[in-house]
């Protein structure tokens, strides 16, 4: 829309003499034409961008923003207080710049400790790579808990970990507990889980529900797969786990109970073991991409594995592509024949031969007789 417009401004001709070289004057704001000296255009408004940081050396400096930073209607000014910065090297005035501003931290300020936590919430998002919707609705959470004085003596990590885990909930774009004790260095995985029941307890409100297709672009990212790979996975996640809570087909599953993660791993796994999967990874590689175990990938895989007909999508394999999959692992290396079918009794096996049990021998009584 600016170069439409510049443009738009220097393709225009002259009322007055049918000129069209024209001259900016940036400080009047006056588009002046070279050949009659028509003002042409008065208290035109600068579009392009005026890269200053209004200090005492401009050019000097590395910070190159215009103007302070946006209003944080989370703060008590809105986050338009004057701060004084450090002072610019070179100039005699730095002492007493160093002293202004340490005046000005002594005096106290009421947003100080909100501060020093949305900064750690950026961090701890900008490491996780989470959009600003969820930085924000983290530092609404943070400021709800603060303000009823209940987090004293609580880690502020500890905290910041688990806003920042119930603002991805929220914002339905979950991240598991590893994921955010992977960036967390000074806080554990209980001290967090700790202050994330504390939260909820004390807010009340909905923290979001995890579903299974929430995971699946991000591991499937990790993973290589194509778009419609991930999109048959979010399709089998919504039949075997549907957004409304009723189970499939009014039953309920072996699966139903267990975790999203672990549902959500084992489909992945389901989807890129068929024919026109275009990535085809081992139990290992989807266990390494979730956060998983591999036993708990092949065993929630072996709940799967009956109702795989009525999870794949059919325009993604055909019935002959989904009988085609291999078959649970009841154990690592065997195999079992015929999985959902009842299973006969095993034949009992050969007897072994006990070993005699040591018991101790007891002390034979002695008999006094009366002389």
């Amino acid at each position: 829309m600016a170069d439409s417009g510049l443009r738009a401004k220097y393709e225009q001709t002259c009322p007055d003499c049918g000129g069209t070289d024209f001259v900016e004057d940036h400080a009047q704001g006056d588009l002046i034409c070279t050949s009659c000296g028509l003002v042409v255009e008065a208290h035109g408004i600068d579009e392009r961008s005026e890269w200053r940081t209004f200090g005492d050396k401009d050019k000097e400096t590395v910070d190159p923003t215009r103007v302070g930073g946006p209003s944080n209607h989370l703060l008590t000014d809105g986050g338009l207080s004057l701060v004084i910065g450090d002072a610019t090297k070179g100039t005699g005035n730095a002492a007493l710049t160093q002293a202004i501003r340490r005046a000005q931290e002594r005096g106290g300020n009421p947003d100080r400790g909100l501060l020093v936590a949305f900064g750690h919430i950026g961090r701890l998002c900008t490491a996780l790579g989470l959009v600003k919707a969820i930085q924000d609705r983290a530092c609404e959470v943070f400021k709800q808990i603060s303000e009823s004085k209940s987090i004293r003596g609580r880690g502020l990590a500890a905290v910041c970990a688990a806003v920042v885990y119930i603002a991805c909930r929220q914002e339905s774009n979950p991240r598991t507990f590893k994921e955010i004790c992977a960036v967390v260095s000074n806080a554990s995985k209980k001290d967090i889980g700790r202050c994330y029941k504390f939260i909820t307890k004390e807010l009340e409100q909905d923290m979001g529900t995890i579903h299974a297709a929430d995971y699946m672009r991000r591991f499937g990212s990790r993973l290589g797969l194509a778009n419609k790979d991930m999109q048959a996975a979010e399709e089998a996640a919504h039949i075997a786990c549907p957004r409304d809570g009723r189970p499939m087909g009014g039953q309920l599953k072996p699966w139903d109970g267990k975790s999203p993660l672990s549902i959500a791993a084992a489909l992945l796994y389901l989807i890129t073991s068929l024919p026109r999967a275009t990535q085809h990874p081992t139990a290992l590689a989807v266990a390494d991409a979730s956060g998983v175990a591999e036993v708990t990938v092949r065993g929630t895989y072996r709940d799967l594995y009956p109702e795989a007909a009525g999870l794949v999508p059919s325009w993604f394999a055909t019935p002959a592509e989904v009988a085609s999959l291999p078959l649970p692992f009841a154990t690592y290396g065997q195999l079992q024949p015929g999985y959902g079918q009842p299973q006969p009794l095993a034949a009992p096996g050969p007897l072994l031969k006990q070993e005699p049990q040591w018991e101790p021998k007891q002390e034979a009584k002695q008999e006094f007789k009366r002389e």
